[in-house]
């Protein structure tokens, strides 16, 4: 199986590491690859997540299905699938998708489908939505990792930093507005999940080769949750420009002993099930992506179902 190698040395499989801020507090962290799951519904079936190749699976859910009414939770689909990643023995990060994805019940301002970034009233109520995540499943052995949500941008949902287009341009913007709303919610995850790791998805804010938002929320996880903060970026592949501005600061992050991991893009063999063979992954192949995930310092990857072949072998 081919292995990550993080800074700190921490190789695939390792799930938990030693705090040295407390004598009994550890912090679980993610580590080697991790599955893909599609948002809101199990496409991977059990005997795929069993595989040797896989650490663990991403668990996807919008806040919309989690949170359908004010103080109305459905944890049916978490709970179904953190259970299942119990029963097979894996870990599991989770990552509740936000901004378009948010709840119409908040009743707030939409630019794009998506609340304004520092809207206060969302702001809120994603806390409120953070402390009951962590109270079900903070404390569950099997998590080793919480995705950052919160101020996410529409059409296009993610977990990035990225704003929506023509964001810039509206009358309330302001870039410390979106920065500070951002670490309001790295707050919200800490104070609720003290005990697994916390990933920023990063990506290039407010954008270009300016990223003095992405590098002020990074600083202020790292500073903050030293010994959780994980960064990233979500698009590594085979002809990933190492200099380039999304992969420089994760990189950058590295070396002053922040943990890193990338998400990478697309399937990497052809047909449903790989049956058709390897195929190119963005100028190259998986083990090319890997190498640049190896120089980063990665500790773990994101990956899709079809990569169980590249992995393995």
């Amino acid at each position: 199986m081919k292995q990550l190698f993080a800074c700190a040395a921490l190789a695939i499989g390792s799930l938990v590491a030693f705090s040295p801020l407390s004598a009994v507090a550890q912090v679980r962290q993610p580590a080697g690859y991790f599955v893909m799951q599609e948002v809101g519904s199990q496409n991977i079936k059990d005997v795929k997540l069993a595989s040797p190749a896989f650490t663990g699976i991403v668990i996807r859910e919008r806040w919309s299905s989690l949170n359908p009414a004010p103080g109305v939770y459905n944890w049916k689909f978490l709970d179904a699938q953190t259970a299942r990643a119990r029963r097979l023995g894996k870990a599991y990060i989770l990552a509740i998708y936000t901004g378009n994805n948010s709840p119409l019940w908040l009743g707030v301002p939409l630019f794009k489908s998506a609340p304004l970034p520092w809207d206060s009233k969302m702001l809120s109520a994603h806390g409120q939505m953070v402390a009951m995540l962590g109270q079900r499943y903070g404390r569950d052995g099997n998590l080793v990792g919480v995705e950052l949500s919160g101020p996410t941008r529409g059409p296009a949902g993610s977990l990035e930093m990225h704003l929506a287009d023509g964001l810039l341009q509206h009358p309330s913007y302001r870039p410390e507005n979106v920065a500070l709303a951002w670490m309001q919610c790295v707050n919200q995850y800490g104070a609720a999940f003290p005990q697994c790791g916390l990933i920023s998805d990063g990506g290039i804010a407010p954008g270009g080769k300016d990223g003095s938002i992405t590098q002020a929320v990074f600083n202020h996880l790292y500073q903050t949750y030293p010994m959780q903060a994980n960064v990233s970026h979500c698009a590594l592949k085979a002809n990933t420009q190492e200099s380039a501005p999304h992969h420089a600061i994760v990189v950058a992050m590295a070396r002053r002993g922040c943990r890193v991991g990338f998400e990478m893009v697309g399937p990497s063999v052809a047909g449903v099930n790989g049956e058709g063979g390897p195929v190119a992954r963005f100028g190259g192949d998986f083990d090319s992506a890997l190498a640049i995930a190896n120089r980063a310092g990665a500790s773990w990857l994101k990956i899709y179902q079809g990569d169980e072949f590249n992995a393995m072998d």
